[in-house]
């Protein structure tokens, strides 16, 4: 009877229907190449909904954080004043407790709190926007932030597509398509980092590298504790040269941390 309630308040207060119509503009005349020379990225699922009976789950998701250093962190599954959350506002409390900027994405509302991705970054955020993407059920989001950082400036995405493998491929390869087509009127170096639901051989992530000239730039290791599968990642334009990827077995979230150093020049 729980688990059947669960899925009616999921059903009638969260799912939605949004087409496969995908409002991202034309692909740019020229880039500007103002790559930084090293940024370290990671990609984080923080399994925010665990704060509801884990006293110091986002204390622990910041210290894994604050150890790594990254320059850029792609964060999912985070909580702002929703009752999962304890009634927190957890993206707060990551800026707090890294003291670095912050901007986060709302991909639904849940009774009063929001939940979606956030990026956190040393660097200087100039502008952001959020775009819905397209599928039915939980609804998705891109999150895109333009940061200045170490006299470059890259575009930063973050994103978390569609979960179920198999049975929501369909889906994922809409929201994939439109997460492209943003990407590719980026004017600026891009990375996409996020929770993408899908294993590096899937039909999904395949067509995303070749069509886009994108290609994963993060270790083919398993991220999610529990089925042991790879659905965490960092994709980067051709323009970066990969020093160093790994995926970190550590921190409370029931997925691993991705993190990768990227490097531009001589």
């Amino acid at each position: 009877m729980v688990i059947l309630l669960v899925f009616a308040y999921r059903f009638f207060s969260i799912y939605e229907f949004r087409s496969g119509d995908c409002l991202a503009g034309p692909a740019p005349a020229a880039l500007a190449p103002a790559y930084p020379p090293r940024l370290v990225v990671m990609s984080y699922n923080i399994q925010g909904h665990a704060a509801l009976l884990r006293g110091g789950h986002i204390a622990a998701v910041a210290a894994t954080i604050n150890r790594l250093r990254p320059d850029i962190v792609g964060v999912n599954e985070a909580h702002r004043s929703t009752w999962q959350a304890r009634f927190r506002d957890q993206v707060e409390e990551l800026r707090r407790r890294t003291g670095m900027n912050v901007v986060f994405g709302e991909s639904y509302e849940q009774l009063g709190g929001q939940y979606g991705n956030a990026i956190l970054t040393r660097g200087r955020i100039v502008s952001h926007d959020l775009h819905k993407l397209p599928g039915t059920g939980e609804p998705r989001t891109l999150l895109e932030a333009k940061i200045a950082i170490d006299g470059g400036t890259v575009l930063f995405y973050v994103t978390h597509l569609a979960a179920w493998e198999k049975l929501n491929r369909d889906i994922r390869m809409r929201q994939i398509e439109c997460v492209a087509r943003h990407i590719r009127s980026s004017t600026h170096p891009s990375i996409l980092a996020g929770d993408l639901n899908a294993g590096p051989d899937s039909p999904e992530l395949a067509r995303f590298q070749r069509d886009e000239g994108f290609r994963m730039v993060s270790a083919p290791a398993a991220t999610h504790r529990l089925t042991e599968l790879t659905i965490d990642y960092v994709f980067a334009d051709r323009g970066w040269q990969v020093a160093a990827a790994r995926t970190v077995d550590e921190g409370p979230s029931d997925h691993r941390p991705v993190l990768v150093e990227l490097r531009h020049g001589p």
